[in-house]
């Protein structure tokens, strides 16, 4: 196996257990508390978003004049591309299935269980919007298909991206205090930062736009059609990395500060037993 689709596969493996502790802390607590639900709803959206986008890529790549990403027939690199991103989506499906299932809060219950009945019906919705676009595209060789295709990549695939930037506003939101018990510890902010930042790092040496696609026209053009192709993947890996990161620094300098109020609390209850 060449070295690169080595290193592929490794991150496959790693993009797996990134979740597992997540998944445990969740079932060991038995809530979901600390987790927002609309942010953990969006990174599905957004996996399911890059699913869609890859089927395009390989129905498309036999009838595609000046090349695409894909080879014909699908080489390895192709299928460890494709298996990724299906992880992917494998994965955070899990994890919103968890956070709908297990408990948010005990407070508060009936707008929780609302809240995660629209996200589960958007998610329905989601997908049979993709399944009725794949039944009503038809051939590669469709005009409509064409126009699914093409829509999914200016519109839809921008569209979620930019949802997948705000909705760590949503997260940020919901955090508890370092020392309230919930979903949320340094390990599974930091495991998943360091998997979405070797993705963000990765996919421009994996998902290539072909050399015949370099000369359709000038470079500032066809650099804007990097993202539409190939760039997805890359800017909404870094996208979550980058929210992962905010979210880390955020709970250790809570973490800090808490901590740095509990020892002053409690020096000044030994000088208080002091001068008594």
């Amino acid at each position: 196996m060449a070295p690169s689709n080595l290193l592929s596969l490794l991150l496959i493996v790693a993009t797996v257990v990134s979740y597992i502790p997540q998944y445990h802390r969740l079932l060991t607590l038995g809530s979901s508390t600390g987790l927002s639900l609309t942010n953990v709803l969006t990174t599905t959206l957004v996996a399911q978003v890059q699913t869609a986008t890859m089927y395009y890529l390989f129905k498309s790549a036999p009838l595609m004049e000046y090349g695409i990403p894909i080879a014909t027939p699908p080489s390895t690199r192709d299928w460890l591309n494709l298996s990724q991103i299906l992880i992917q989506w494998v994965c955070s499906l899990l994890l919103l299935g968890l956070v709908i299932y297990l408990p948010t809060s005990t407070i508060s219950p009936a707008p929780d269980i609302l809240s995660k009945r629209v996200a589960v019906l958007l998610w329905i919705l989601h997908v049979l919007l993709f399944i009725f676009s794949v039944v009503a595209g038809g051939r590669p060789q469709d005009v409509f298909f064409n126009i699914i295709r093409n829509i999914n990549a200016a519109i839809i695939n921008p569209l979620f991206t930019l949802i997948a930037a705000v909705a760590f506003f949503f997260q940020a939101r919901v955090t508890p205090p370092a020392g309230q018990s919930n979903a949320l510890s340094k390990w599974t902010l930091g495991l998943h930062f360091l998997i979405f930042l070797l993705l963000a790092i990765s996919w421009p040496f994996r998902l290539i736009l072909p050399p015949n696609m370099w000369k359709l026209g000038s470079k500032p053009a066809i650099l804007l059609q990097w993202y539409p192709w190939v760039g997805w993947a890359c800017v909404n890996n870094a996208i979550l990395a980058i929210g992962q990161g905010i979210m880390l620094l955020l709970y250790l300098s809570r973490a800090e500060f808490e901590g740095k109020i509990r020892f002053t609390d409690e020096r000044r209850s030994l000088l208080g037993s002091d001068e008594l």
